[in-house]
């Protein structure tokens, strides 16, 4: 799925993406995330929080590459966590990992 994490590089650029526990976290509870991705290789208690934070604001919550690929895609050190703060790049993030059956 590169053209998911191309698309991660391209919001990270537009300031459209916040990675890391605390920064998603706080973009969550300013309600400003429209998706949250959560990597598969996150550690369950990480998984778990988040997936229940994202439910509370009603924000859609995927799982989808790894720690590594997430990292890379946004240009910084591995990261457990990502979210898309805009509404046409988060939609555009789903549908595509729809067609792909992530």
């Amino acid at each position: 799925m590169q053209a998911v994490f191309k698309l991660l590089g391209l919001g990270q650029r537009a300031r459209s993406v916040v990675s890391g526990d605390e920064g998603v976290r706080a973009k969550l509870e300013r309600h400003q995330a429209r998706l949250v991705i959560i990597a598969r290789d996150a550690a369950p208690a990480t998984r778990r929080d988040f997936s229940a934070l994202a439910a509370r604001y009603a924000v859609p919550c995927v799982e989808f590459g790894t720690k590594d690929e997430l990292g890379a895609a946004v240009g910084k050190s591995p990261r457990a966590v990502v979210a898309l703060l805009e509404e046409h790049l988060a939609r555009r993030v789903m549908r595509l990992l729809e067609m792909s059956g992530t």
